[in-house]
């Protein structure tokens, strides 16, 4: 058995190598697709995980102007039937609360407190949606009141963020994994045109078709492997130049996910790969005459 996929692998990599112009140019075609698919990924993945941090559905913020003092609001929320938990946030704990949810974004501590807004967080568990909705608009009645703000609509807002973005990264997944299979079954045609007569040679002799296939499979896999590198470096330095050039001194940080996904990107990629190369070659196979009938 050792001897059998050592001769798929070294018959592959014979393949590979003597077609290794048209395979070269199959590499870097694949290595686009991958690093494209890879970047807006990443960017995809980034953004989710932005606006990933969900707010409790029975909170509320109330924004209040700048020449207001704090505790005059108190009273009217807790009329209101706003008094389980309320707390007041100044301009430093509103910056620092947005630094502890966003802690890959340090860029964030270099921001002048004056950019961030004076609120009440206040959170009721005795009120229903429609009684909390209520309350909400009439505290955005109140003299001093700059605007209010719901836990419930800001999750729904960034639900839909975030479901806008994994049917967009779906939509592209389908399409890349359809792309790949195609470029991979081109090539694998174009090397058994060159290899026609030898497979033909192989049929009369009654070589098996895993025996003519696999080692094709075994060379599609090597340049599915050195195009998933490539496309993976090109993505790891796209990112850091972003990140170190682009995006200095901004508070959004891209991240590119973990080596777990990245593993399970390459299975998938060789699962595509043998289906691909095994396709074309089943397909090539039925198409060719025998030599008799030539």
């Amino acid at each position: 058995m050792s001897d059998q996929y050592m001769y798929i692998l070294s018959k592959g990599i014979k393949i590979f190598i003597g077609g290794f112009r048209q395979n070269l140019a199959s590499i870097i075609t694949l290595a686009t697709l991958i690093f494209m698919y890879l970047a807006v990924f990443s960017v995809n993945f980034s953004v989710a995980k932005a606006v990933g941090s969900a707010t409790d559905s029975r909170t509320l913020r109330v924004f209040i102007a700048e020449d207001s003092e704090p505790e005059k609001f108190k009273d009217t929320m807790i009329e209101l039937g706003l008094n389980s938990d309320i707390r007041f946030y100044d301009r430093a704990d509103a910056k620092q609360r947005v630094i502890d949810r966003a802690p890959d974004s340090k860029n964030l501590e270099e921001l002048p407190e004056d950019l961030f807004p004076r609120f009440f967080e206040l959170t009721s568990d005795n009120l229903t949606d429609i009684a909390l909705a209520d309350a909400a608009a009439k505290m955005e009645q109140t003299d001093g009141v700059k605007s209010v703000e719901s836990g419930k609509k800001q999750n729904e807002k960034m639900q839909k963020i975030k479901r806008v973005s994994y049917v967009f990264v779906t939509l592209l997944t389908v399409l890349t994994g359809i792309s790949s299979c195609f470029i991979i079954f081109n090539t694998i045609r174009l090397s058994l045109y060159r290899h026609h007569r030898a497979i033909m040679l192989y049929t009369l002799v009654g070589a098996t078709r895993f025996f003519i296939t696999m080692p094709y499979v075994a060379a599609s896999k090597i340049e599915a492997t050195l195009a998933f590198i490539l496309a993976y470096l090109m993505n790891k330095f796209f990112i850091s130049f972003l990140t170190a050039k682009l995006l200095a001194g901004s508070f959004f940080t891209l991240v590119t996910p973990g080596p777990w996904f990245s593993l399970f990107l390459y299975i998938v990629l060789m699962f595509i790969t043998a289906f691909s190369a095994i396709f074309s070659v089943v397909t090539f196979l039925m198409g060719q005459k025998s030599v008799n009938e030539v």
